[in-house]
């Protein structure tokens, strides 16, 4: 679910070195966002962007209103919009649970940005806010982790679950 430090994070990196600045807000609804762009130098209105995420995953909309048109405008939300479509993208990327043992408490989980990994059941990881859900991609970067010496990234597939809801 996209929150407004993430569309912060995505339009800080697309805005890059380019002189603008840019607020992130919730508009009315529950899931949806504006993102205002502006010239740093005349504090100028570029675009105004609205973004709403659908109940389901990939369901969203994204509006550019562009309030005027320059080369580098063009550029910086293009930007945004490659990165808000990538954002989007990941989020579709099939999902699965590591269970590691053959009980309830066997699933592998991850406190969200930190180090710190557990075993634990899948209600008690969502409750607590930990990742319980990986991408294959992220299972072979923890093949790689010096936690998981032990076990290879064949291994760790093979204890996965695909993720039917989440």
């Amino acid at each position: 679910m996209l929150t407004k430090e993430k569309l912060s994070e995505i339009t800080k990196q697309a805005i890059g070195t380019f002189h603008y600045t840019y607020t992130v807000g919730k508009v009315s609804s529950q899931n949806s966002f504006a993102i205002r762009l502006y010239d740093a130098i005349s504090e100028e209105l570029v675009a105004n962007s609205f973004i709403y995420e659908g109940d389901k995953p990939g369901w969203f909309t994204i509006d550019f209103v562009p309030e005027r048109s320059n080369k580098t405008d063009r550029v910086v939300l293009r930007d945004v919009i490659s990165q808000l479509y990538e954002y989007f993208d990941e989020q579709l990327k099939q999902k699965y649970y590591i269970k590691l043992l053959n009980t309830d408490y066997g699933y592998l989980a991850r406190v969200e940005g930190t180090d710190t990994w557990s075993v634990t059941s899948l209600k008690i990881a969502k409750m607590s806010n930990e990742k319980v859900a990986f991408t294959a991609s992220e299972i072979h970067e923890m093949a790689n982790d010096e936690v998981f010496a032990n076990l290879s990234a064949t291994d760790l597939l093979r204890a996965a679950e695909e993720v039917e809801e989440d």
